[in-house]
C-alpha cells in the first residue's frame, strides 16, 4: 500500500492549522490597529494591518491589498473588498512562499478564513 494518501493527509491537516492561526493572528491585528488608528477604514485599514504583520514593509503591504482587491472584488461579480479577501491572500501568499514544497496546497484556505474572519470585514 502507498503511503502517499497519508503524507496527502498530513499535508492538508498543516495547511489548515496554518490557515486558522494565520487567520486569527491578522484578526487580531486588525483589532489592534482599529483601536489604535480608529480613523483608518477600508483600504487602508487593511494596508496598516498588512503592514504590521509585515514588519514596517508598506510598500509589500500595499501591493497585497492591491492583489487581494483584484482576485476578489472583479470576479464572479463586482464586489468591494473586504479584509476577509486580504486575508485569504495573503495567507495563501505566506503559506505558498514558507519553504519548498509549499507552492499550492490541497485544501481550500479561502474556508477555513472564512470560520475565522467574519463576512462583515
Amino acid at each position: 500500500m502507498d503511503g502517499s494518501w497519508i503524507l496527502a493527509l498530513f499535508s492538508v491537516v498543516a495547511e489548515r492549522r496554518y490557515a486558522r492561526r494565520a487567520s486569527q493572528e491578522l484578526l487580531e491585528l486588525f483589532q489592534v490597529v482599529r483601536n489604535e488608528q480608529p480613523e483608518l477604514s477600508g483600504r487602508e485599514l487593511y494596508q496598516a494591518v498588512i503592514t504590521r504583520r509585515l514588519g514596517a514593509n508598506q510598500k509589500r503591504a500595499a501591493e497585497i491589498v492591491r492583489r487581494a482587491e483584484a482576485s476578489f472584488t472583479a470576479w464572479p461579480s463586482d464586489k468591494e473588498l473586504r479584509f476577509r479577501h486580504v486575508v485569504h491572500y495573503q495567507v495563501f501568499e505566506e503559506f505558498t512562499h514558507s519553504g519548498p514544497g509549499r507552492e499550492n496546497t490541497r485544501t481550500n484556505m479561502g474556508r477555513v478564513v472564512a470560520r475565522i474572519i467574519p463576512e462583515q470585514l
